[in-house]
């Protein structure tokens, strides 16, 4: 007597084709986080009479602390190490509180 065994795939077809396009998808954004083929189309360009569509930036930069921090962080590195080799370093940026509860003795 023998055993055979037939292991379950991870994904079904499914699965496999939502994965398939959300990286189709995802692999199209720009880093403005609309679709490359929307943001470079004639009906986008502004000087397009015909166009129908336009894109307009925020008066008012948002700021990103996290990026802020990483992006400080690079500086103080690059100005402590001057020359250093930066390709390939990676700044990890972690969430503190900045204010944690405070705690009273009790008596």
């Amino acid at each position: 007597m023998g055993t055979v065994s037939f292991p379950e795939p991870e994904f079904d077809d499914e699965q496999r084709s939502l994965l398939l396009a959300y990286e189709i998808h995802r692999s199209q954004l720009g880093p403005h986080g609309f679709l490359m083929p929307e943001t470079t189309s004639p009906d986008a360009d502004p000087n397009n009479p015909e166009g129908t569509v336009r894109f307009v930036a925020d008066a008012v930069p948002t700021v990103d602390y996290a990026e802020k921090a990483k992006r400080n962080a690079e500086d103080a590195y690059r100005k402590q190490y001057e020359g250093a080799d930066m390709s390939g370093l990676i700044f990890r940026v972690h969430r503190e509180e900045r204010n944690p509860p405070v705690t009273t003795d009790a008596p």
